[in-house]
């Protein structure tokens, strides 16, 4: 497999040798300017895909979020239900029959409807607490499908970016082979030209390993700043989600970039939880353990 970022890295040093010889000749089946547009291209579509792929990261763990929460009361409410009915053998079978075990998506959301509509017959007025009430709950389970939509919309825009970055870049790596080809058979080694363009141009790249879990370290707060460094073996690109204080979930802060330290500025007090991975052509790494920092209150002076 290779990666976008060799292709990128090919396509302008090819772009740059032919520059260097273009007084004396020039590939019949691209011109400079086509080469200076594939390479502006490329950064474009590879910019695009990345912010899609940050859209769909945050849909998903929004969706993910809201699973999370049902599921939970799903088993909070069988549980006090079962105890508070207990002396009502019609109310009392509602609960007990309810399953609350679901390990997918679509499980967690049927098991929290059956939990809806158990909780409406045995009594509405019934709330588990001044937050979890059957209208919350209801609210949580259209909020989730609301969720699984935009999540649906994010992926399907996500894979259109990521399939068109792909296509455009064998198009040009194709380019690139068959001008290195042509230009090598024009300019033997030993010449300036030839020399020049074996010596620039790259041709080859090491299979790409899996990579490693990432580590995050040096995390530090001063003044509403946070910083903290990331490693993972063979990544070449990170990404980092950060859940600021009193956010139920992870949403992602910067993502694919080659930068190993993060910086935010400005941050509310309180406790701001981290997680990050690190990728590279090959796929992703597994995610870093969350680490928390806690940015104190500023004094007024």
């Amino acid at each position: 497999m290779i990666s976008i970022e060799f292709t990128k890295s090919r396509t302008q040093a090819t772009r740059n040798a032919q520059v260097e010889i273009a007084a004396i000749w020039v590939w019949s089946e691209k011109t400079l300017e086509k080469w200076n547009t594939d390479v502006t291209r490329l950064e474009q579509l590879q910019q695009d895909e990345s912010a899609k792929r940050t859209a769909w990261r945050n849909a998903a763990e929004l969706w993910e979020n809201d699973l999370v929460q049902i599921q939970q009361i799903t088993r909070d409410v069988k549980r006090v239900g079962s105890f508070r009915f207990r002396n009502d053998p019609v109310k009392l079978k509602l609960f007990e029959n309810l399953r609350t075990d679901g390990d997918g998506r679509a499980d967690i959301y049927a098991q929290g409807i059956a939990m809806r509509d158990a909780w409406d017959e045995a009594d509405e007025a019934w709330a588990l607490s001044t937050e979890v009430t059957l209208a919350n709950f209801n609210s949580l389970l259209a909020s989730s499908l609301a969720r699984q939509s935009a999540h649906g919309t994010a992926l399907t825009s996500w894979r259109r970016a990521a399939s068109e970055l792909a296509n455009k870049a064998r198009v040009v790596d194709a380019d690139n082979v068959a001008w290195y080809a042509e230009a090598i058979r024009r300019f033997p080694a030993g010449t300036v030209e030839g020399d020049m363009i074996r010596s620039s141009v790259p041709t080859t790249t090491r299979p790409l390993q899996a990579v490693g879990q990432a580590v995050i370290t040096n995390l530090m707060t001063s003044n509403g700043a946070i910083h903290f460094d990331c490693a993972a073996q063979y990544a070449t690109r990170y990404t980092y989600l950060h859940q600021p204080p009193g956010s139920p979930a992870f949403t992602v802060a910067v993502a694919d970039t080659p930068q190993t330290s993060f910086n935010l500025h400005g941050q509310p007090a309180g406790v701001h939880r981290f997680k990050a991975f690190g990728s590279n052509a090959a796929g992703q790494g597994p995610e870093s353990a969350v680490v928390q920092v806690t940015v104190a209150a500023i004094a007024v002076a």
